[in-house]
């Protein structure tokens, strides 16, 4: 299997993930036959060779259904973290390259260390939310502005148990995206019904996210 990294990239992200601070497990479903896969598994795998507090295991979808459906995984490949001995509500369903690397280092960093930078009013209403509320977020690889959208919904999946965020890449779930009307990214659904295109402001975002 392929390295997706060279040398050069590893150096700056094990840099980056000096930051972690306690023990994380990441997760990957795959399935067989489905595209990026093989990607994922290498990038994950490289990953955890990084820092000796990140470790890596691999599912399969269809094989694994009661870890699928404990981790809350529906899709593959699909990524998720194990933290403090719960599923994280984090997940990236396709392969997060591209821009989209700077969202799977932050989720990692902040995951594992528990901590977020939104402001103790923007936490505190989100941790208020006392509803289920799952967040898509329609991305694309190339895009510049997507991660910021990602990082805000992960963000509130962090701070509270009732949400969970998704990357979706747009271009690898085609289904979904026509599903969802995806004609640009990134595009965020809350609960499926309401939507917000772009990455817009933070108090923008809380607004769609309590109205869900």
């Amino acid at each position: 299997m392929a390295e997706l990294f060279n040398d050069d990239i590893l150096k700056q992200l094990k840099e980056a993930l000096k930051e972690i601070e306690n023990p994380l497990e990441i997760i990957t479903f795959v399935e067989s036959g489905k595209p990026l896969c093989d990607e994922t598994v290498s990038m994950m795998k490289q990953l955890a060779e990084l820092n000796d507090k990140l470790s890596f295991t691999e599912y399969d979808l269809n094989k694994d259904t009661e870890k699928a459906h404990e981790f809350g995984i529906d899709k593959a490949p699909g990524t998720t973290f194990f933290v403090n001995e719960k599923p994280n509500g984090v997940k990236f369903y396709g392969l997060p390259g591209g821009h989209e690397i700077n969202s799977l280092i932050f989720a990692l960093i902040e995951s594992s260390n528990n901590k977020t930078t939104l402001g103790e009013d923007i936490e505190k209403a989100i941790k208020s939310i006392d509803k289920k509320v799952n967040i898509k977020v329609f991305v694309g690889l190339g895009c510049p502005h997507c991660p910021q959208a990602v990082m805000i919904a992960q963000k509130a999946a962090m701070l509270n148990p009732n949400i969970e965020a998704e990357m979706i890449q747009a271009d690898l779930y085609e289904d979904l995206s026509r599903k969802f009307g995806i004609r640009s990214v990134p595009h965020t659904f809350f609960n499926d019904k309401e939507n917000i295109l772009g990455a817009q402001p933070i108090p923008a975002f809380l607004e769609k996210l309590q109205n869900a």
